[in-house]
């Protein structure tokens, strides 16, 4: 699911809010932490949500900032 970083928390913990404006914690995966992704406020990502957990996840992909 697609959504915006909207909080930025301790340990690369991020608050996501997607596209049907629910409010997921995510996480970076760790492919995309090795590519050394900063992630800044509005930037626009790929979250891919637990099985276990609806409201938590992890960001498998940033798709780019919104930027005005």
């Amino acid at each position: 699911m697609n959504g915006s970083v909207v909080e930025i928390l301790p340990a690369l913990t991020y608050k996501v809010e997607l596209a049907d404006r629910r409010t997921v914690l995510a996480h970076l995966a760790p492919a995309v932490k090795r590519g050394f992704v900063r992630l800044r406020l509005r930037d626009q990502v790929e979250v891919e949500l637990t099985a276990s957990d609806p409201g938590r996840g992890r960001i498998v992909k940033v798709i780019g900032p919104e930027r005005e």
